[in-house]
């Protein structure tokens, strides 16, 4: 268990979202005294459903979180390779802005922008975030109410299917920026985003990676 790694993560989240202990308390129905518990690790064994609710009212996956509690930093969005002397780790700090089922509009241009830190110990040189959908886009017929002649976007939709990494040191924390457009009808999307090498190649291969995953919604 790691209680410490999961306080922090809390923490992390509740200012991404500018939202105090007593709101977060409030909106999760969950007494202050466990919240002010979870922030300073003060707590033994939390229950599922707390972490449940927990998770729900900072708009993260649930996931997330149970790595985290049950495991620490090894498994929460990162992982270790080693190839002889060289090791990488990438673990994930938090979504600065549209967290999990954030909503957008249909159409829109938004900017996705999650935060990462470099647990390894050699520094992040010359890394890609790479987009690793596959992208779906249907061709309606003349007529229907939803022709516009160029086909209609079905999913999350990167302006660029890669972005550069800054370089990153070991202990240092980096914001990735992706412009997506959200499809053209209403839905749940999500867009998965991997770490990519000089050469192109993916470096945690096994990992989910960074996402967004938003809900679309009609006015």
């Amino acid at each position: 268990m790691s209680a410490l790694d999961l306080a922090k993560y809390i923490k992390n989240r509740l200012t991404a979202l500018n939202m105090t202990m007593v709101a977060a308390a409030d909106r999760s129905k969950i007494s202050r005294q466990t919240w002010h518990k979870l922030l300073n690790a003060d707590i033994d064994e939390a229950k599922l459903s707390t972490l449940l609710k927990v998770a729900e009212t900072l708009q993260t996956h649930p996931l997330s979180m149970l790595r985290i509690y049950f495991h620490g930093k090894q498994l929460s969005h990162s992982t270790t390779q080693s190839s002889g002397n060289t090791k990488f780790a990438s673990g994930f700090i938090a979504d600065i802005t549209y967290p999990d089922n954030s909503i957008v509009q249909t159409g829109q241009v938004f900017e996705k922008i999650w935060e990462v830190e470099n647990l390894g110990t050699h520094a992040w040189v010359n890394w890609r975030l790479q987009c690793v959908d596959e992208h779906l886009s249907v061709q309606t017929l003349k007529g229907s109410e939803h022709y516009n002649g160029n086909g209609s976007q079905y999913s999350l939709m990167p302006l660029a299917d890669s972005i550069p990494i800054p370089l990153t040191q070991p202990g240092e924390k980096v914001r990735l920026h992706v412009q997506f457009r959200a499809p053209d009808y209403p839905c749940t999307t999500i867009s998965h985003w991997k770490s990519t090498d000089a050469e192109g190649n993916i470096i945690f291969p096994h990992l989910t990676g960074l996402y967004c995953l938003v809900k679309v919604i009609s006015l």
